[in-house]
């Protein structure tokens, strides 16, 4: 009896008030503001209508926790494949985050190929989403707009974390993700590549960021990506291989190296030494990746006679030549040559011959006589482009009596000083004798129908094995 007095008591009083002092003290109700108390009818005093508050009407928050998905066990993949290559090995789940978290994904690369990773491997950004090699809203270096995570570059997630990661074996690439404040599913595409360069295989890794509002509130995420249809094969040609036109043609890298020492303290061409040079340890690692991959050394001679005559080449062939005649072709090049069991083609500019910093007549046959290719790079170290056909025939004939006279040997294979040439260096060649010569760039693929033109790969300076590696590739 006494709790429908209390109520009815309370209901009297709500309706009594004017509607701004109703809403004030129904809200107050709602709070639980302690105490409560109605001003009462002019007829009254007031008095309290509860002696304690009612129980807080507010929900209970959700609670929110990084997780992740089950990781994917590792998978089986062909390898020894001819080059460099990759493929997809095993990965962690996808991190499930709380917006402004951080997690970890850890991927795995199998190297499939038959070449080597010498520290030069990382995983890229591929596109369409974010892009491809762009940043991405999950994770970065704090440029270019993307989180600052811990990545190498704003576009490289990872790079290799061993110094070497040889045929069929697995590189695991860790790296962290942070989950944007708006929920959603946000994809993270990866492909690996080297040098920045190449990319390898695998273009349809990606890497899901689930991003919730809380445990309650998670958006949809694949359980298994789709496989997309693998791509139509790429047509090869398998060399050596006769053309249509009755032409050959062989794969044969042809290294271009300048200079193989150190650099002085000073120079007024700092950065263009820089670029040219290979120092004396990074040349003898480049020789020892050649002889333990099976690579074999052959001159100009070895391949003029295979594109002109079919006579067959050692397996893997490859060129190794030295431009100018520095004076490191004798005391550098020559003893790690001989070390390793190399020959090489050395192009040699007659009037610099005798100069300091350069090699003497006597070391010149001495190059020779210990087996090594010694040919022709002109009279001076002059482009032939702007020359006419009489300046090119003294350029290339005066050489080639000079270096056959020094060396005892017919000297019949020419290379372009700075590579260049134009529609005379042709006949010049040709009428001074010459049965081959090279240019400057191009890749390993060498013609008989372009016997003049035969191509090489500079092995650049400061890059250690990865520039050999890049060079051997093209």
């Amino acid at each position: 009896m006494l709790r429908k007095v209390v109520v009815a008591a309370l209901a009297l009083a709500l309706v009594a008030l004017p509607l701004a002092e109703r809403t004030v003290h129904a809200a107050a109700l709602l709070t639980g503001d302690q105490p409560v108390s109605v001003p009462a009818p002019a007829e009254g005093p007031a008095r309290p209508i509860v002696d304690h508050a009612p129980p807080d009407l507010v929900s209970p928050a959700i609670a929110c926790t990084d997780v992740a998905t089950p990781p994917v066990a590792p998978a089986s993949a062909r390898t020894g494949i001819a080059g460099a290559h990759a493929a997809f090995y095993a990965r962690s789940g996808y991190p499930v985050l709380c917006p402004g978290s951080t997690g970890t994904v850890t991927v795995a690369f199998q190297n499939t190929g038959s070449l080597g990773w010498y520290g030069n491997a990382s995983l890229g950004t591929w596109g369409p989403e974010p892009g491809q090699d762009k940043p991405t809203v999950v994770g970065g270096d704090g440029t270019a707009g993307s989180p600052a995570t811990g990545w190498p570059a704003a576009n490289r997630p990872a790079t290799q974390p061993a110094s070497y990661v040889g045929p069929g074996e697995v590189a695991w690439f860790q790296f962290a993700v942070k989950a944007p404040d708006v929920p959603g599913t946000y994809r993270l595409a990866l492909r690996p590549l080297l040098e920045g360069q190449q990319w390898l295989e695998d273009p349809q890794l990606s890497i899901y960021v689930v991003v919730k509002a809380d445990d309650e509130h998670v958006p949809s995420y694949p359980i298994a990506l789709p496989v997309p249809p693998s791509p139509p094969p790429v047509a090869r040609t398998y060399f050596p291989a006769t053309l249509p036109d009755g032409s050959r043609q062989i794969r044969v890298p042809s290294l271009m190296y300048h200079y193989v020492s150190w650099l002085p303290p000073a120079d007024p061409n700092m950065s263009l030494r820089m670029d040219l040079t290979v120092s004396p340890k990074d040349f003898e690692d480049q020789l020892r990746y050649l002889r333990d991959n099976g690579y074999n050394s052959i001159t100009t001679k070895d391949l003029w006679w295979s594109l002109d005559q079919t006579a067959p080449l050692p397996q893997r062939p490859v060129m190794l030549t030295f431009d100018d005649g520095y004076a490191d072709a004798y005391g550098v090049v020559l003893p790690l040559l001989q070390r390793y069991g190399f020959t090489g083609v050395f192009f040699i500019t007659v009037n610099l011959v005798g100069r300091p910093g350069y090699i003497t007549r006597d070391q010149v046959r001495a190059l020779a006589d210990a087996g090594m290719d010694v040919e022709s790079h002109a009279m001076d170290h002059v482009s032939m482009a702007g020359r006419t056909l009489a300046d090119q025939q003294y350029q290339m004939c005066r050489a080639r009596e000079y270096l056959s006279a020094w060396t005892g040997q017919d000297v019949r294979h020419f290379a372009y000083p700075s590579g260049d040439y134009n529609a005379a260096s042709f006949p010049a060649l040709q009428s001074c004798g010459y049965l081959s010569a090279y240019k400057k760039g191009g890749g390993s693929i060498q013609s008989s129908n372009a016997i003049y033109l035969l191509q090489r790969a500079r092995v650049r300076g400061q890059a250690g094995l990865g520039a050999l590696l890049l060079a051997l590739q093209q």
